[in-house]
């Protein structure tokens, strides 16, 4: 799968040149998880992320070309532990799976994309209530007062992220990536539109219309996307 390739190369080399901090996965390291999402109250929370009119945004981008050599989590900004009071967020994900094998059954391909997609709604860290907008691909985090004490930080957020993923067995290697300054959220903004472009482009092509290239209003992606106009040739012709 190489469609979100591109994406994944616009987005870290938004990211090159900042300081970062990487820590690699551990198991032991998750942040405690729920089993279902917890709601915290304004007077109870510590912090929020990405809230208005801060920028945020989210966006995960899969592939099988090794974009992704171990599991990982790299933060850019402040910590939660650093944070002083509201600002930018992002949440980034990029996976590393096994051959999902699009070229034999591209609808099996989208369909386990698109579960992959659906682990980040079942991620309930303590203390740490994420609010989503698929709509516009903004992710709001609230952080309670007794998860800062308890010394909750992003690499423990990460890893629980991870520890989710890898249950999934396609999955061979996560990225997760936090950004907190706010300038740089908004260089990723732009990013979450053209992945969810190519998710609706090849959404469209499994509807399996319009066969006419020139009239399809996704001509521009399938240009643009590595692989994208083989998969739909590829539909056309079965």
């Amino acid at each position: 799968m190489k469609l979100y390739d591109s994406m994944i190369d616009v987005t870290m080399e938004a990211l090159s040149g900042h300081r970062v901090k990487k820590v690699k996965y551990s198991p032991g390291a998750a942040w405690k998880c729920l089993e279902n999402t917890e709601f915290i109250m304004q007077r109870d929370a510590a912090l929020e992320l990405g809230g208005a009119p801060a920028p945020s945004v989210n966006y995960t981008c899969v592939s099988t070309s090794g974009k992704v050599c171990e599991d990982e989590i790299l933060i850019y900004g402040s910590d939660i532990g650093e944070i002083k009071g509201g600002c930018g967020f992002s949440r980034i994900v990029i996976l590393e799976t096994s051959d999902l094998g699009e070229d034999k059954d591209t609808e099996k391909a989208f369909q386990a994309i698109r579960n992959l997609e659906f682990v980040r709604y079942h991620v309930f860290p303590e203390g740490y209530m994420v609010r989503v907008s698929s709509q516009s691909n903004q992710e709001q985090v609230r952080i309670a007062r007794d998860a800062l004490k308890k010394g909750i930080d992003f690499a423990s957020v990460g890893s629980a992220y991870i520890k989710k993923y890898r249950e999934v067995p396609c999955v061979k290697n996560v990225r997760v990536i936090f950004v907190t300054d706010s300038e740089l959220v908004r260089l990723l903004v732009p990013n979450a539109d053209k992945v969810d472009a190519i998710t609706r482009t090849l959404t469209h092509i499994l509807d399996g219309m319009p066969t006419d290239c020139g009239h399809c209003s996704m001509k521009a992606v399938c240009d643009e996307v590595d692989g994208m106009k083989e998969l739909h040739l590829g539909k056309r012709n079965n």
